[in-house]
């Protein structure tokens, strides 16, 4: 009995020490209720403090344990006490306005609007906030007259929505302010104006100019797109009723007042455009036409394309109202490399094998997890007369019991983990490499003839415009697939394809542009007879332009030396050196020119610059080839098998940076010499000479007459000798051209 007693003296002790360690209020705010404080004495103390909205509050986050303790007089006592008095103070509020509400007149004169819109939102409001009592949400404490108000307040915008077609109907729309902003209940605008499309449509087109105008403010964002392209084509003919007839200085200004209204049109009515691009054909096959130049259509004119052959007897082109005719004189693309370097970076190279560190550590887990069953497995004594210990031992078996119990779910999970977990993986093994990378700007240029025919007044002009483009590019070459930074380094560098991109992508110039120059030059326009005399003024243009772009690709006249049209500067990022052209569009320099660049920049007799990619080299021979985008003059080589000793040769190239030198000596001899690039393998054919080759001189053609016997490549350091000089013999550049299949050019 004794024993009994004393376990019940222990389980009262622990339950009063648990009740005083519980606190009223936590760190954060938050009640805490225990034997010692409810919720009821939580509620009892706000009502003391007169406030019953926190009380209701406190009921609502409690309603489980109330409706656990009404049966207790004294619990609802003090609920009902919070519900009446909120009744009462809500009663007062809400019947005087609900009484407001149901005496309203509708339909009422607009007047009176702002007044009703104002009288509901202010009510239902007030119903809001009611609705939100904790306490009122409990069916047994919940209003009726908040039931009675919702009812009359849904009533009166139920029958002011209901009659919003017919206010609609006589509400002037196109004078006063937005019907929405006004009208006395919320409405869904745009659904609103959909089901009224037949009579806005009749309104619409009934409406003057600025009465249309008025309207698209206060409405547009409602409208639908059929709609805003009604009010724009019916604003736009207010402007020019007769498109037909109208001059095409007056349909511009009436869609430069369309547009600058913010008004969309779907069509200007009545007026066809027909484009025609008559740029010479000879013109574009010679290269002189690079990219193509178009028309962006921003203006919604019927348009149709054609060309000059077929164009002018096309139908649709002859029953055009206006006719715009491109004739293309030059388009060049030009691309200006700023720096070029090599960036190291990493890629995989491959894997190795590697001890996976997971399972070490699945390994070190489940040894711990063993170790925890064999400690559980040795409990407290629970034998022991003390009847505080045996309390406290039976708790603590417990206690270990279930953490054995964990522990040995813990050990499963990881075993089967630990079968999963591979004792060795494979480790990516990472090397260096290095990718190109070429900042640079490409520049796009062309003049462009056009022509603006007006076949309605029978009058045309004929101008010329210069289009312009030009952007920067950080294009990375020879990126690795497996480099780890691959999609970062893609973010921040471009490819050549999007150069490419670039360069051949059409730039374009806006019709509106066109149009409104003709607009603007009324006085320079001339009148036609027919369209065959344009058609005759058009091929007299292109064969002055065709003559012109001829005297452009030459650059000098026939009586200067033509051998400069085959030469050109080779630039990289380490210097320059010389180069020439093999065949019409490949070039031949110096492989110690070049070295591993992918690209190089070149520039031409004239001063045009381009752009080249390194497609063979021969480290042994010191030769690359370079596939180039501008076309140039190859040379002829010398045919014969002889060279005569003392005969005058002639080097063209850049020493020491001074572009196009012409510079002469004779032929010393013909001697083979291991290769200047300390590779191994068979000695190469050199032509000695003393014609002066300097730094600048590498990669550029020896001349014996017109003809190419060598391609200049290294000299003796001038304080050691003078005059021993040296160009690789024709013979080896043939052997590497014919091994690259490239078709070259030699003499008799």
């Amino acid at each position: 009995m004794q024993v009994l007693f004393r376990y019940f003296k222990v389980l009262m002790f622990l339950s009063v020490l648990l009740s005083l360690l519980a606190c009223q209020t936590t760190k954060g705010g938050k009640v805490s209720y225990n034997l010692f404080y409810t919720p009821a004495d939580h509620i009892a103390e706000l009502v003391a403090k007169q406030q019953f909205d926190d009380a209701s509050t406190v009921y609502g986050q409690n309603k489980d344990w109330f409706v656990e303790k009404m049966a207790d007089p004294a619990i609802a006592d003090l609920v009902n006490t919070v519900s009446t008095h909120l009744q009462s103070t809500y009663r007062s509020v809400i019947q005087t306005k609900m009484r407001s509400i149901k005496d309203l007149e509708w339909p009422s004169s607009r007047e009176k609007w702002i007044e009703i819109k104002t009288e509901i939102e202010q009510f239902s409001r007030e119903i809001h906030t009611a609705d939100g009592v904790q306490i009122f949400k409990d069916p047994q404490f919940h209003p009726a007259f908040l039931d009675e108000a919702k009812e009359i307040l849904n009533t009166q915008i139920a029958k002011i929505k209901n009659s919003a077609s017919e206010q609609f109907a006589s509400y002037p729309i196109f004078e006063e302010e937005n019907f929405f902003n006004v009208y006395p209940v919320e409405l869904d605008a745009s659904a609103f104006l959909t089901e009224q499309k037949v009579l806005l449509e009749k309104e619409i087109a009934q409406a003057k100019g600025n009465e249309l105008l008025n309207f698209y403010k206060q409405y547009e964002e409602y409208l639908a797109d059929d709609a805003k392209r009604q009010i724009g084509g019916l604003f736009f003919k207010s402007l020019c009723p007769s498109t037909k007839k109208a001059a095409l200085a007056t349909l511009m200004g009436a869609y430069a007042k369309t547009c600058k209204a913010g008004l969309e049109l779907d069509a200007i009515p009545d007026v066809k455009v027909a484009f025609l691009e008559v740029t010479s054909d000879a013109l574009k096959e010679k290269g002189g036409i690079e990219f193509p130049v178009g028309v962006d259509l921003d203006m919604p004119f019927t348009a149709i394309n054609g060309s000059l052959k077929k164009g002018f007897d096309n139908k649709e082109v002859k029953s055009a109202d206006i006719i715009i005719l491109f004739n293309l004189a030059a388009t060049k693309t030009n691309r200006h490399v700023e720096t070029s370097n090599y960036i190291k970076s990493t890629c995989l190279t491959g894997y190795k094998q590697a001890l996976n560190p997971e399972w070490d550590v699945l390994q070190v887990e489940l040894q711990q997890a063993n170790m925890e069953i064999m400690t559980s497995n040795n409990r407290l004594d629970t034998s022991s007369g003390n009847i505080y210990k045996v309390l406290g031992n039976s708790i603590a078996n417990l206690l270990t019991e279930s953490k054995q119990n964990k522990a040995k779910q813990k050990i499963e999970d990881l075993k089967t983990k630990f079968r999963e977990t591979p004792r060795y993986v494979d480790e990516p093994v990472y090397g260096e490499y290095a990718f190109q990378r070429a900042e640079m700007e490409v520049i796009k240029t062309g003049t462009v003839q056009y022509y603006v025919i007006d076949q309605r007044t029978k009058r045309y002009l004929s101008d010329f415009f210069d289009v312009h483009s030009q952007e920067f590019f950080t294009v990375a070459y020879g990126l690795s697939d497996t480099d780890p930074n691959l999609e970062t380094l893609k973010n921040t560098n471009v490819t050549e394809e999007a150069v490419d991109a670039f360069e051949s992508e059409p730039v374009t110039v806006k019709l509106s542009e066109l149009l409104d120059h003709y607009s603007g030059n009324k006085a320079k326009t001339k009148r036609y007879s027919s369209i065959a005399q344009i058609r005759r003024d058009v091929v007299k243009n292109r064969n002055v332009m065709l003559a012109s772009a001829k005297k452009k690709e030459f650059g000098f006249d026939k009586q200067k030396d033509r051998r400069f049209e085959s030469v050109v500067v080779v630039k990289t990022a380490t210097g320059l050196g010389t180069g020439f052209y093999v065949t019409d569009d490949i070039v031949l320099t110096n492989y110690h020119v070049v070295e591993e660049q992918k690209f190089v920049e070149l520039e031409k007799w004239g001063g045009l610059e381009t752009f080249g990619k390194v497609i063979a080299k021969d480290v042994r021979l010191d030769l690359a080839l370079v596939k180039v985008q501008d076309r140039g003059a190859p040379v002829v080589f010398y045919g014969k098998k002889q060279l005569n000793l003392a005969e005058t040769v002639e080097a063209i190239g850049h020493p020491l940076g001074n572009k196009f030198t012409l510079t002469r000596g004779v032929i010393s001899t013909l001697r083979k010499h291991e290769s200047i690039m300390r590779v191994k393998g068979k000695p190469v054919m050199f032509i000695q000479t003393d014609t002066p080759v300097n730094a600048g001189n590498s990669g550029g053609p020896l001349f014996l007459g017109n003809y190419v016997i060598g391609v200049n490549d290294w000299g003796v350091n001038k304080n050691i000798a003078e005059g021993l000089n040296f160009s690789i013999h024709y013979s080896e550049v043939f052997n590497f051209l014919d091994d690259n299949k490239i078709a070259f050019k030699k003499g008799n």
